[in-house]
């Protein structure tokens, strides 16, 4: 049988197409513009035969009647965790949903990056990505909206690190059912219970299904797999092990939260999602002042750059300094973007321990999703420090070591390695190009510059500038 091509559409309404985003067995998503307001939207239309196909199956029928129920379902839903709708129409036989475009990619697609690399995802990461999607049901549960479908290809990691759902093709609504008691729907291996039996569901339903998702961020397994006999078998009869029996380092709490998810009965679950978050932020809180500081800010950016206070350095060594209400104010405002509200208590512990700026970055750079936002972070602090001169105690060892030790890199040198560097990283630039060069011959101070720089800067081309004094800067 020949496959038959589809063609691009120039235009779906007053909506001009991009290009293919994604296809399904119902829908494509194209990118698509906006150019009333020269917005772009994911476009989602259903196959133009699938409206006015009279003889296909009783699943068929139902396609159109579940693309109508995501317009409806997600389009009363405004959050800032829960992938908006902006339009639904009919335009030349095709039915359409202008989504708000998500640039990024899947929890699924996040989940396989791990597994194929061998790592596992950090731990106050998954717990914030979570709170988000507890607070992003919490809302939709409120105002009656059951998704009945929450699985990581329905969950959206957008670049700054939030995490949205997707994908209300199958959601309940308060003024009506898709489906009818006694027939099943779902994924299979997301599915509650209640949703195998053909049961009455409530929220609790939801609830389940994002414990399995939660219970696959901890230890990237899911908790119920196999062909789809053995997991309804699984889901209804059997409690998979705990979490940290396959990821070892979790703590009880976690393991305890997660089995209660996974409950048999709706009953024994937690009620509600606004329940369940506010303990896992409790968890979150308590999680983030057991972990040492010196152990974790190796994973963040200072460290790479040679900014991290040494073991030593730590906020019982070094009184905290008073750091200004506005800039806290600004680091809250950015850390909530990431992580919520709970941003305000992580501000307030980071700002009463740290003694210094690097020290103020490494704590709250942890638990921001990538080196970018790290980044700004960072500059953001360095920044500060400059422009109200203070010298912090890491800056003043830095000094004190350069003086001692004897760098044997010429400081005009240093210097221009400086400038070059900062177009790259910012401000911060200067003490990483002096640190760079303590008790460095040129070949070692080249590697930590390259080091430091970020991964699209081309390193090569980077150090060939610093042998050419006269080129400019940017």
């Amino acid at each position: 049988m020949i496959a038959r091509t589809e063609v691009l559409p120039r235009q779906v309404g007053r909506y001009q197409v991009e290009r293919v985003l994604g296809r399904g067995a119902m829908s494509t998503v194209y990118l698509a513009t906006d150019p009333h307001i020269q917005r772009q939207v994911a476009l989602k239309t259903i196959r133009a035969e699938l409206l006015n196909d009279a003889h296909g199956t009783a699943a068929d029928a139902e396609l159109p009647a579940r693309f109508i129920n995501e317009a409806r379902a997600a389009g009363r839903l405004v959050h800032p965790h829960i992938v908006s709708v902006f339009d639904y129409g009919e335009a030349d036989g095709v039915a359409f949903i202008a989504l708000e475009y998500v640039r990024g990619e899947t929890l699924a697609a996040r989940l396989a990056q791990h597994a194929a690399s061998g790592t596992a995802m950090p731990l106050i990461r998954v717990l914030v990505w979570f709170a988000q999607l507890l607070d992003a049901l919490a809302y939709a549960h409120d105002v009656g909206v059951i998704h009945r479908d929450i699985k990581p290809a329905n969950l959206l990691i957008a670049p700054r690190g939030e995490c949205k759902i997707t994908d209300f093709g199958i959601a309940q609504l308060d003024t009506g059912r898709l489906t009818q008691v006694g027939m099943m729907i779902g994924t299979p291996s997301y599915m509650s219970p209640e949703q195998y039996a053909g049961a009455q569901i409530d929220a609790r339903s939801d609830l389940f299904s994002a414990g399995v998702v939660l219970y696959e961020m901890l230890t990237g397994m899911c908790p119920f797999s196999g062909a789809s006999a053995v997991v309804m078998q699984q889901v209804m009869n059997e409690m998979p092990p705990a979490p940290s029996s396959r990821a070892a380092a979790l703590p009880p709490e976690v393991d305890a939260m997660v089995l209660k998810a996974l409950a048999k009965q709706p009953a024994q679950r937690y009620e509600s999602a606004q329940g369940w978050r506010v303990e896992l932020l409790a968890l979150l809180d308590t999680l983030t002042a057991r972990i040492d500081p010196d152990q974790t800010v190796v994973v963040t950016p200072l460290v790479r750059e040679g900014l991290a206070p040494p073991a030593n350095a730590t906020a019982a060594h070094a009184a905290p300094l008073a750091w200004p209400p506005e800039l806290l104010a600004q680091l809250e405002r950015r850390l909530a973007s990431h992580v919520g509200p709970v941003a305000s208590r992580l501000v307030r512990r980071a700002a009463a321990q740290a003694a210094d700026s690097h020290t103020l970055a490494a704590q709250l750079a942890r638990h921001l999703p990538d080196d970018a936002a790290r980044q700004e972070f960072t500059t953001l602090l360095a920044r500060h420090a400059t422009s109200s001169g203070i010298v912090t105690p890491h800056a003043a060892r830095l000094e004190s070591g350069a003086r001692q030790t004897g760098a044997a890199i010429d400081p005009a040198r240093v210097e221009l390695a400086a400038r070059r560097l900062a177009t790259h990283i910012g401000p911060i630039a200067r003490i990483v190009a002096q640190r760079a060069a303590l008790g460095a011959d040129i070949a070692a101070f080249h590697a930590r510059l390259a080091d430091a720089l970020p991964a699209s800067v081309d390193k090569r081309a980077f150090l060939d500038t610093l042998d050419t004094p006269n080129a400019p800067d940017n």
